[in-house]
C-alpha cells in the first residue's frame, strides 16, 4: 500500500490587470503601455516554483490556484508549463483542483479552451455585478450581458467546474434591484457562486470617493437585508451557504483550494505579494511568508536567489490556534477538536475557547456546540456575524 502523501495546495499570483477597479485593493499592475513581458514573468515564476517546492517532494498537490490580478491575460502555454512544472516537483493528486481567475472580456472568452487544453479544470469568472452603470463607474470593461455570455461559454467547456463572482451593497442599490439582479444571474449559474459585500478598502480610489462624499453606499442594515436575500434566494435556486461568501449546489462543488485555506492546510504561494502557510519539513515550524509586492524588483530577486521572498516569520503556537478557529468558522460545518488539536499540540477547543461566552452565543442560535463530538459550527444567523462572535470567545 502506498504512503499517504500530505495535501498542498499552491497559489500562483500574476499580476497584471487590463484595468484598476475602483474597489480593488489586491496587490495588481495595469499592463505596460510596451505590453507584459510574458517570458520574464513565466521564467520568474518557474524558478520560485522550483525553489519553493524543492522541500515538499513528499507532498501531494490537491489544488492550484491561478488568481491575481487577471491571470487569463497570461498566455495558455505559459499557464501549461507552470502546472507541469509543478506536477514534476510535486505530483497532483488524482483529480486534483486547477483554478484559473478571469474577466468576461471577448479576448479572455476566447481563450477558454486553450486554458483547457492547458490543464485548467474550474473557471472562475468575474461578473460582479450585472448593471452596466455600475460596471462603468467601477471601472470594469465589460456589460451584464458579456458576463453572462462568458458564464455560459464557460459551462460548455468547464461543465459542473464554473465559478464566478457577484457583488452588492454599490452604490444607488436597491434591496429589490439586487435581488432581481442576483436572481437573474443565477438563472446562468453552473455549481458555484461566490457573493461579496463591496468593501471600501484604504488607498483605493473608492476609499477617496467615499470620504470627499462623491459616493454614498448602502447604510449597514441595507447591506444586512442584501446578506440575508442573497443567502435566501441561493437556497431557493438549490444552493448550499458553505461559507461565509461561498454557495455550491453540491458538496463536489465547492472549492478545493479555498476550503484548503479555511481548513489549515498548508500552501505555497508564487508570484508578487504572494503569501505561503506551511511546515518547515527541516525543523516541524510552522512558517508563514510574504513575497516582493513590487514586480521588477520580485523578478530580480527571483533571477538571482531563485525566489522572492521578502518576509519570513514563524507562526506563533497561539497565533496558529487562533487562526484555526477564526478561518474553521468562516465555514457553516465548523471546525472539529481533531482538525484544531493537529495545530494545538493536543488542546481540545473545550479548553481554548472561552466556553461560557460560546455557550450565550448557543443559547441565542449563533453557534452549535456538540460536547460529545467536540465540535463547534455557526448557524447560518451567526455567519452573518461570526467576526464579532470570534472577538468575544477567543482569548
Amino acid at each position: 500500500m502506498s504512503r499517504l502523501r500530505t495535501p498542498l495546495s499552491l497559489y500562483v499570483h500574476w499580476p497584471y490587470c487590463s484595468f484598476l477597479c475602483q474597489f480593488c485593493a489586491f496587490s495588481k499592475a495595469r499592463v505596460p503601455a510596451a505590453g507584459i513581458e510574458h517570458y520574464r514573468i513565466t521564467t520568474a515564476l518557474l524558478k520560485e516554483l522550483k525553489t519553493s517546492l524543492a522541500a515538499h517532494r513528499d507532498k501531494e498537490l490537491h489544488s492550484i490556484y491561478f488568481g491575481g490580478g487577471t491571470p487569463s491575460l497570461a498566455k495558455p502555454q505559459h499557464i501549461a508549463r507552470i502546472i507541469e512544472a509543478a506536477d514534476s516537483l510535486v505530483p497532483l493528486a488524482v483529480n486534483a483542483e486547477i483554478t484559473l481567475e478571469s474577466n468576461p472580456t471577448l479576448a479572455e472568452i476566447n481563450k477558454m479552451r486553450d486554458f483547457k487544453q492547458a490543464g485548467i479544470t474550474r473557471y472562475s469568472i468575474g461578473v460582479q455585478t450585472l448593471d452596466d452603470q455600475t460596471l462603468a463607474r467601477m471601472g470594469r470593461l465589460h456589460t451584464g450581458a458579456e458576463g453572462l455570455a462568458a458564464v455560459d461559454r464557460a459551462k460548455q467547456l468547464f461543465p459542473g467546474k464554473v465559478s464566478f463572482d457577484m457583488m452588492f451593497g454599490f452604490a444607488g442599490q436597491s434591496l429589490n434591484q439586487w435581488q432581481k439582479e442576483l436572481d437573474q444571474a443565477l438563472q446562468h449559474a453552473d455549481s458555484h457562486i461566490s457573493i461579496y459585500q463591496l468593501t471600501v478598502e484604504p488607498g483605493t480610489p473608492l476609499f477617496r470617493d467615499r470620504n470627499a462624499h462623491r459616493v454614498i453606499l448602502p447604510s449597514h442594515d441595507l447591506q444586512a437585508q442584501m446578506y440575508e436575500a442573497a443567502v435566501k434566494i441561493c437556497s431557493q435556486r438549490g444552493f448550499r451557504h458553505y461559507e461565509v461568501s461561498s454557495y455550491a449546489k453540491e458538496k463536489e462543488a465547492e472549492s478545493v483550494h479555498n476550503k484548503g485555506y479555511w481548513q489549515g492546510r498548508q500552501w505555497i504561494g508564487i508570484g508578487p505579494s504572494a503569501h505561503s502557510r506551511y511546515i518547515d519539513p527541516s525543523n516541524g515550524r510552522r512558517l508563514s511568508t510574504m513575497r516582493f509586492p513590487d514586480i521588477q524588483r520580485w523578478a530580480q530577486h527571483c533571477d538571482k536567489f531563485g525566489h522572492g521572498t521578502v518576509k519570513s516569520a514563524v507562526i506563533s503556537d497561539s497565533d496558529a490556534k487562533q487562526e484555526a478557529v477564526v478561518f474553521g468558522l468562516r465555514m457553516l460545518d465548523g471546525i472539529s477538536n481533531s482538525r484544531f488539536a493537529a495545530v494545538a499540540n493536543g488542546q481540545t477547543l473545550e479548553s481554548y475557547l472561552l466556553m461560557e461566552q460560546v455557550q450565550q452565543y448557543v443559547h441565542d442560535g449563533y453557534l452549535l456546540w456538540d460536547s460529545v463530538q467536540g465540535h463547534l459550527s455557526p448557524t447560518e444567523r451567526g455567519l452573518q456575524v461570526i467576526d464579532s462572535i470570534l472577538m468575544d470567545i477567543t482569548p
